[in-house]
Parts: structure tokens; sequence; C-alpha cells
């Protein structure tokens, strides 16, 4: 009787570990740091015309251009601390920092330009290397106050500057703009080695480049 109940008694301890393990397994958890993207996947990652319009609030939007080289916008942005306030993708803010490709598409809703929206992602070798860069942006940003586009005249007051996490955003609006006004909004997210950099601007542009920029990188996230 005595071996019987023993025997008994190990069958249900080993039944009461086989239900704990197959509990916890029923949830896995990502502990694995995740691949760094190439660049042949980075057409999956831009958001559609679709997208960006229901984003911005407009019934549409189009690509007016698309390319896969950072710009350069420098010589008509002053001072030179602003030019990555200003605007996406370009070349001088990128310099030096180590990255390997980049992708971008600006799209408008028609002739009117009431709607712009300049989308872009920056490859890096390595998760570590896009995260130098955000935190580099960081402490960069701050310097920026005000600035003004040479080529047109327009005068720009930059607002408060937000760090939270992986993302850095502001908003600037044009000081001389006719009603209803006009403004941009910027931001950067870090999410593995890529940097989303997101322009957006409107009369009310908002949090709109802080929403693209993180739909964007919830599709970096979904190449893992």
């Amino acid at each position: 009787m005595r071996r019987a109940a023993a025997i008994a008694g190990i069958a249900i301890m080993v039944s009461g570990c086989a239900s704990t393990s197959s509990a916890e397994s029923a949830t896995p958890t990502r502990t694995m740091i995740p691949r760094p993207l190439v660049e042949r996947e980075f057409g999956a990652v831009l958001l559609s015309p679709e997208e960006i319009a229901a984003a911005m609030g407009t019934p549409a939007m189009g690509v007016i251009e698309a390319q896969s080289a950072l710009s350069d916008h420098s010589a008509i942005m002053s001072p030179p601390e602003c030019l990555a306030v200003d605007g996406a993708a370009e070349l001088q803010v990128y310099a030096n920092s180590g990255y390997t490709a980049s992708r971008d598409e600006s799209l408008n809703d028609g002739e009117g330009w009431k709607h712009y929206v300049k989308q872009s992602v920056v490859l890096f070798p390595y998760l570590e290397k896009a995260a130098e860069f955000l935190d580099a942006s960081v402490q960069q940003w701050p310097q920026c106050h005000e600035y003004t586009h040479t080529q047109s005249g327009s005068w720009w007051t930059v607002g408060e500057i937000v760090s939270e996490g992986d993302t850095l955003s502001t908003v600037a609006m044009q000081r001389d703009a006719a009603a209803p006004g006009w403004g941009c909004g910027r931001a950067l997210v870090h999410r593995n080695n890529v940097i989303v950099d997101v322009n957006t601007c409107s009369a009310s542009p908002g949090d709109s480049a802080v929403r693209i920029a993180h739909q964007i990188a919830d599709k970096v996230d979904a190449q893992w």
C-alpha cells in the first residue's frame, strides 16, 4: 500500500509540472535582439498614400517625390543648427553618423498644398549606431529656437522639444504665414537599426508627425 501511494504521489507531481509548463509556454516572450533590417526591406515599411491621408485627416494624398538619397537643403537654412528641426532626412544632419541607406517619399494633397508629408527611413548597420544618432539628436535639437528659409524669407519659431523613450519630436510654426497659418511637425523614432524621420505640415500639424512615425516604426518591428 505504501509503495502504491508513493507512485500515485509522484504521478500527481509530474502532472502538476506538465500543466504549469504548458501554461507558461502559451505566452512566449521575445528575449532575443532583433536581427538588423536590410535595405531591400525598406519598401515595406513606408506608409501608403491612403494611410498618410488618414493620419493627416484629409481625403487623399499623392506621392510627389520618392528617392533613395538624402536631401541637402543646407544652403537655404539659417542658422545651420536648425536644419534637423526644419526637415526630415537631410544629408548634412546624417553626415558622419554611419548610416548606410535611406528611403523617403514626399506627399501632398494637390495644388492647394494644405497638407504635406515627408516620410523617411534611414538604415544603420546595427541597432547601437541608430541609437547613437537618436541620442545625438536629443542633444542637438534644443540648440534651435528660431530660423529662416533664406530662399523664401519665411521665419519659423520652434515649439517645445519633447524626448520620450525612443521618440524625439517638436512643432515649428511659420511666423509670417497667411491665415489660417502654417506649421510643421517633426518626429524621429528609433527602432532596431532604423531611424524613422518624418515631417508633416499643415495649418495645425499637432502630433501628426509622431503618429505617422510610430506607424512606420510598427512596420519596422513587424520585419522581425
